[in-house]
């Protein structure tokens, strides 16, 4: 990252300049300043490596301080955030930027590691070098206000954008002939529910997920290398795509239902407090259903006998995408946050 003369706003991100983009084109065009980006490749880096990583990233940005005094940090990954605000209350440092922590979620571990990282999370984010922590549903806000004993005000709300892919290009007629049900992510899933539910059926359920203990049996294939554009031929192509989520209080899947109304393709989605209240309309651009075998094998029956539903479904999710869910609308969300702190 060149150092630049006059202080600058930053974005901290670890993907790739594609998600960047189209976000600070929205976020420029909104707060009317330049931003630049510092992009740090982490997100294929997993385990304690990973970690590491969002700690060097943190020294180094507060080691560089006096690059953006008077201007904001605006961490993408939340670890990026709460390691900069740690280590700025454990240095007891001057306060000289605005900190802001996107995508920020939180769930509760146990025994002594648990205890340890909340309060390391804690301590962080209750600091005085947090000035605001933006929650991708709006129901978290109380929820962590109540877990961290924090002033709910500190809490903002964006919906998640995802990038912008031509779904022609995954097409893949072969797959597509097989009729299949799809699910993926790591996040606060309950394949145990999916799996016990559609092995008693024949309805074909592929599941592409690295941390599944399952394998393939019978009707349930299960898929453990399959990431990025390999992952959404699977999704373009699949007849649904079933998110089930565990803990119905934590907002996880906004991401798969995203990329599934971009690729055109029906979601059914189990009912929790956030997800389904914010991003999907029930038999509008989503099937949202209670988490029993009987709603999701309705619902299943609504997708493969009723036509109009289904088009109506594919064409609701691809226009709410294009109108709400880029990473260009969601840079413009960011930036009418920004403008209030």
């Amino acid at each position: 990252m060149k150092k630049s003369s006059a202080p600058q706003n930053v974005l901290i991100i670890d993907s790739d300049y594609d998600e960047a983009s189209g976000f600070i084109k929205g976020v420029q065009e909104i707060t009317q300043e330049k931003w630049k980006v510092a992009l740090y490749e982490n997100n294929t880096i997993y385990g304690i490596g990973r970690y590491i990583k969002f700690f060097t990233v943190a020294l180094k940005t507060i080691l560089s301080a006096s690059e953006y005094e008077g201007k904001t940090v605006l961490c993408w990954q939340q670890f990026y955030g709460i390691a900069i605000a740690f280590f700025c209350r454990l240095f007891h440092l001057k306060k000289k930027y605005r900190l802001v922590i996107m995508t920020f979620i939180y769930k509760q571990k146990r025994g002594l590691p648990g205890k340890i990282f909340y309060h390391f999370v804690k301590y962080a984010i209750t600091s005085q070098y947090v000035d605001k922590i933006i929650l991708t549903t709006q129901s978290e806000s109380l929820m962590y206000k109540n877990i961290f004993g924090m002033d709910e005000q500190r809490f903002s709300f964006a919906k998640c954008g995802a990038i912008q892919y031509e779904a022609e290009q995954f097409d893949d007629n072969e797959l597509k002939k097989r009729n299949y049900l799809f699910s993926t992510g790591r996040s606060n899933r309950d394949y145990e529910f999916l799996i016990r539910t559609i092995e008693k059926t024949e309805y074909q359920l592929v599941l592409a997920c690295d941390m599944l203990n399952e394998e393939s049996h019978n009707n349930i294939e299960v898929r453990k290398n399959t990431f990025g554009k390999e992952m959404l031929r699977y999704m373009r192509n699949a007849k649904v795509v079933v998110i089930a989520l565990d803990d119905d209080t934590i907002a996880a899947g906004q991401l798969v239902l995203l990329h599934a109304m971009n690729m055109g393709v029906p979601v059914i989605i189990t009912r929790s407090h956030g997800v389904t209240d914010d991003y999907v309309i029930d038999h509008y651009n989503g099937l949202i259903i209670d988490k029993t075998e009987e709603s999701l094998l309705t619902a299943l029956d609504q997708i493969f006998n009723d036509k109009v539903l289904y088009s109506c479904l594919c064409e609701n999710g691809k226009k709410e995408f294009e109108d709400n869910y880029t990473y260009y609308a969601m840079g413009k969300n960011i930036g009418d946050i920004l403008n209030s702190i």
